[in-house]
């Protein structure tokens, strides 16, 4: 699921240390990089919410979540 990156949802996920990356969720597979499930990353390694684009540089204006996160 995607949703716009607002300075709300900055503030919210700072303040209640939430997570939402690939690295947070139990089907996670560290050690071969991937989702159990198979799963595109869309974007989800990317924490905090706000950090740049490692590729461009450019600061995001979306988020992704994935439907099947469960926290470790």
């Amino acid at each position: 699921m995607r949703f716009p990156l607002t300075p709300a949802l900055i503030d919210e996920a700072r303040r209640h240390e939430l997570r939402s990356a690939c690295r947070d969720c139990l089907f996670w597979l560290e050690r071969r990089g991937e989702c159990l499930h198979g799963w595109p990353d869309e974007g989800q390694r990317r924490w905090p919410l706000d950090a740049p684009d490692p590729v461009t540089g450019e600061a995001p204006t979306e988020v992704a979540f994935c439907k099947e996160f469960e926290l470790k």
